[in-house]
């Protein structure tokens, strides 16, 4: 069973919502990245978003952006970032991980080169942002002769339609775009209800939501509605200082958890 299956089947069980949060490889310090995942694993998160930067991030704000451009700058690449998380720990207890990239990296490393990487790295699952459904059948193809799912997104003003095709060629996941836009904290989030409700009608899929989540208090809003929050932003914000970074995270995240989650 993918791994994203099981957490989600067991969050379901023991009535508990996932929290997601995002990390950019490479960031704040080229060799960051372990101690962010353990520190955001004690803090409770169950799924950890890893991503790799990319020169041209579009879907993402300006803080991501930031921390993907200095993540390339420290001299993060797709082959280190695999290998980096391969030596990450995949015990049982450890949280899924779901890389975030974009197509033009994929292209050059090659969808079967970087499908077997990253199973072996013990990733689950890959978001593509700037790849449709339509363009997805090779990556997905060779994503899934290794056992890891691609994850679609979907935004409110996306037609019935739109919403049926990817909800047929959807796996792991669904991760809603609460607002439309990049990436990025926002004072208030829009209603999601009658997103959510549209959503549930094409798939039985747990909804991760993301873009503009910021606090316990908005998280524990789509939590009601959702089986995850991504955290991004307000976290890339709090992770600038190397020395401070873990810390950070740990004290930051702690406060979803404890702010809720069931």
């Amino acid at each position: 069973m993918n791994r994203i299956d099981s957490c989600f089947a067991d969050l379901a069980q023991r009535g508990e919502k996932a929290l997601m949060p995002y990390l950019t490889v490479g960031y704040p310090a080229l060799d960051s990245l372990p101690e962010l995942v353990q520190a955001a694993r004690n803090a409770g998160a169950d799924v950890i978003e890893l991503g790799v930067p990319f020169s041209d991030p579009v879907a993402d704000g300006p803080v991501i952006q930031q921390t993907s451009h200095a993540a390339i700058a420290n001299g993060m690449t797709m082959t280190l970032a695999l290998k980096q998380i391969a030596g990450l720990p995949q015990d049982d207890q450890a949280p899924a991980l779901v890389v975030m990239t974009y197509t033009n990296l994929l292209l050059n490393h090659g969808y079967e080169r970087f499908a077997a990487q990253a199973a072996e790295a013990g990733i689950s699952a890959v978001i593509v942002p700037d790849m449709p459904v339509e363009a997805s059948g090779e990556l997905r193809a060779a994503l899934e002769a290794h056992g890891l799912y691609q994850i679609f997104l979907m935004t409110p003003n996306l037609s019935d339609e739109r919403l049926r095709t990817i909800a047929e060629h959807a796996k792991g996941f669904i991760y809603l775009v609460s607002v439309l836009g990049t990436t990025g904290e926002r004072d208030q989030l829009a209603d999601i209800g009658p997103f959510v409700a549209r959503v549930r009608r094409f798939t039985d899929l747990p909804l991760a939501v993301g873009f503009g989540i910021g606090t316990p208090e908005q998280a524990r809003v789509m939590w009601q509605q959702a089986e995850g929050v991504i955290i991004g932003s307000a976290l890339a914000r709090r992770l600038a200082d190397p020395v401070e970074a873990a810390t950070q995270a740990h004290h930051y995240l702690a406060g979803f958890k404890a702010g809720g989650r069931r």
